[in-house]
């Protein structure tokens, strides 16, 4: 599985539909300053989560509505979808690209004042089954799958240790590692009762 391309629409500096296609690897997204860099990693948080607007650097959520700058009129709503490649089926659906997409739109009627979206396959979803579909996958907005400037000195900062379980972590070790516990568990269990 990997992210092949970001679709943005009216997303916080993006006033249009942009698609930023990915390769499959180690991908780096560079640029002068002001050009959109962060807000492309703000897009890729703002689907997978958190759900707080804070993490992604807005007031609120309708602080990511595209707003017109100076000299146009701004848009009522904004979406972003991730396309994956899904042909290793790590997530679990059966279909070789899933598209996972968020959507905000203004709505003075609703309390709070907007509307907050999710689809799969633009399919309408649940918070709860999006939620539960990402984690299945291993996808995390918490996880170092994406690491923004101020995570850099972070990581390294980190002791030796603390940087291997990241790397356990992403690889997806970490999860064989609890299933060796879960095995060595019984079968000390299934020792004493013999």
């Amino acid at each position: 599985m990997f992210l092949k391309e970001i679709q943005m629409e009216n997303f916080k500096s993006f006033g249009r539909k942009i698609t930023v296609p990915f390769l499959q690897g180690f991908t780096a997204i560079t640029g002068p300053n002001g050009s959109g860099k962060s807000n492309i990693a703000d897009a890729i948080l703002f689907v997978l989560g958190p759900k707080s607007s804070k993490a992604i650097r807005a007031g609120k959520l309708t602080d990511l509505i595209w707003n017109g700058g100076k000299d146009k009129n701004g848009a009522d709503s904004c979406q972003v979808s991730l396309l994956f490649d899904n042909s290793d089926r790590q997530i679990p659906i059966e279909a070789d690209e899933v598209k996972l997409t968020r959507y905000v739109g203004l709505s003075p009627s609703v309390e709070g004042g907007y509307n907050s979206y999710f689809y799969i396959n633009d399919r309408k979803s649940s918070l709860s089954e999006f939620d539960s579909l990402l984690a299945h996958a291993r996808i995390s907005a918490e996880g170092y799958n994406l690491v923004q400037q101020g995570d850099v000195q972070k990581i390294v900062s980190m002791s030796s240790i603390e940087r291997r379980r990241i790397l356990d972590n992403i690889a997806g070790i970490t999860k064989f590692d609890d299933d060796i516990a879960q095995a060595e568990g019984k079968r000390r269990e299934t020792e004493e009762n013999l």
